[in-house]
């Protein structure tokens, strides 16, 4: 234990050496020691508290001193309390490394990761024990740059294989002298799809939210209900803008996977030379710009949970095969990697297309287009469902006036009939589109069928015909003008986004970005 002095007095010459000269006199051992401006700090053994007094006596008797007072303990074993506080309290693994990268310091985290005790880490290389995965910590240390984000795929003391996300930090005095060593920073992987469920969690879907009172829609609701239970493949077809995702979120939280994460992802807005690594992962160096360390691919981040694969009538031929193969074998290959990793993943699969049609054709996989056809639920279009207009029309407004701190504004009976007299081509996204429109635009306090604001298709071929009367003038604004009437026909005429594209001569990603411009 020892006992601990703070003495504090002028700032001369030779003062620090008086005071120790009282201790070696008295033949009192002096076992740690700092010495700041007008400060000194010693520590030492442990003597009889009689004794405490009379060294505090000899101490003042040195010229200069002005006060002497015992302190619990060293600066530096402040500092070094303080640091184990932080390390055993933090959920990261966190390992210090010296300037020869030998482990000084392993919280209980990173113990626990590891599954290792102290003894087998401390005082050990890291490259002596992460071989070629501590190739990036000695490119910290060399560099002094910090690796923000590495993926690691390490044994572990019960010999398994663990993979973590790691970040490393050089440590480098004030002074910027010479690198002191390392701090590692290491993330499970189950730690992350944790976070991820936690965030799906609080964002959790019942089918007792999906707005509707049909027989058509109860009826749906009822199969995904029966369905929901089981590990069973469930596709989702229907029109854009009919409920596809709601649907398919509400069957994960009503599953036996529900703790797990719901991670859902459109196949047709990422292009296809990014699909294939956002799927399935990538090793570091797969290709060019990838990340160093890799990433996690989407089956990887769904692990425990649900993938809900939209639009999936626009995965390229290429990918169909994969995605078969992983389907079939519950495992998954990074792009550049050798190693299958087993999943444990439920697959919601949707679309707003004919797969038996393009599957006739050779568009579409035959043997992919049964393994995803396991549970078809067609979800009808709006047109097909009447009846629940006025409930989601009220539901829309509600929505709106709660947003605008605004009193409920009432539907009269013309605005329904008006309502369920349109042909709704884009579904319930439409009808929320023309109520939130309504809502800001509507002047009384009731909504009339004059105050509705369609957007038809006959008011989009009006705005193509005649572009003399109402195109801009200026060249920029015209070219803009034109260059969105040509996109809006190519998104009528072809049931894709990548048919649009070819149509039209330019990239899927082209297009993606002009339709975010246009806001179409």
């Amino acid at each position: 234990m020892g006992i601990t002095f703070q003495i504090n007095g002028v700032n001369r010459v030779g003062i620090t050496h008086e005071v120790i000269a009282c201790f070696a006199a008295n033949q009192i051992d002096i076992i740690g020691m700092e010495v700041r401006p007008h400060y000194i700090y010693l520590k030492i053994p442990s003597v009889a508290p009689s004794k405490v007094e009379t060294i505090m006596q000899w101490i003042r008797q040195v010229k200069g001193i002005e006060q002497v007072k015992m302190i619990p303990y060293l600066p530096a074993e402040e500092r070094e309390n303080r640091i184990h506080t932080i390390l055993t309290t933090v959920s990261e693994g966190i390992l210090l490394l010296d300037d020869q990268l030998r482990i000084t310091t392993i919280n209980r985290a990173a113990q626990a990761m590891l599954k290792m005790e102290p003894e087998q880490l401390l005082h050990d290389s890291i490259e002596k024990l992460w071989g070629e995965a501590a190739v990036e910590v000695r490119r910290c240390l060399e560099e002094a740059i910090e690796v923000p984000s590495v993926q690691v795929s390490l044994h572990t003391g019960q010999k398994k294989r663990m993979t973590y996300i790691c970040s490393y930090h050089p440590i480098i005095p004030a002074e910027k002298s010479e690198r002191q060593g390392v701090v590692i920073v290491l993330r499970d992987n189950k730690q992350i799809q944790e976070l991820l469920s936690t965030v799906q969690r609080s964002e959790r879907f019942s089918f007792d939210e999906i707005v509707q009172q049909s027989a058509n829609m109860r009826q749906c609701i009822e199969t995904a209900k029966r369905v929901a239970k089981s590990e069973a493949t469930v596709f989702l077809q229907g029109e854009s803008g009919t409920g596809k995702e709601l649907f398919a979120k509400a069957i994960h939280f009503e599953s036996n996977r529900s703790a797990g994460p719901f991670v859902p992802i459109n196949c047709a807005a990422i292009p296809d030379a990014l699909l294939e690594s956002e799927l399935f992962g990538y090793e570091q160096g797969a290709f060019t710009g990838a990340l160093k360390g890799g990433k996690l691919g989407l089956f990887e981040i769904a692990q425990g949970g649900t993938l809900f694969l939209d639009e999936i009538g626009d995965i390229p031929l290429h990918l169909q095969a994969k995605l078969l193969r992983v389907l079939e074998e519950r495992k998954v290959r990074r792009v550049g990697g050798s190693q299958s990793l087993p999943i444990d993943v439920r697959i919601i699969a949707a679309t707003n297309r004919n797969l038996a049609d393009m599957t006739s054709k050779g568009l579409f996989r035959e043997d992919l287009y049964y393994r995803l056809h396991v549970i078809p639920i067609v979800i009808p279009p709006l047109r097909e469902r009447k009846s629940d207009i006025p409930m989601l029309a009220q539901y829309f407004i509600q929505k709106v006036c709660r947003a605008t701190n605004q009193p409920m504004i009432p539907l009269a009976h013309s605005a329904i009939r008006a309502l369920q007299g349109h042909n709704w081509p884009g579904n319930v996204r439409e009808l929320q589109n023309v109520m939130e429109r309504t809502v800001y635009l509507c002047p009384g306090q009731e909504i009339g069928a004059a105050h509705l604001f369609f957007d038809t298709q006959q008011d989009r071929a009006d705005s193509e015909q005649d572009f003399s009367h109402s195109a801009p003038k200026l060249l920029k604004e015209q070219m803009d003008f034109y260059e969105k009437t040509i996109l809006i026909r190519a998104l009528k005429e072809h049931p894709s986004i990548r048919q649009a594209a070819a149509y039209l001569g330019i990239s899927h990603t082209a297009v993606l970005q002009k339709m975010k411009k246009y806001q179409l």
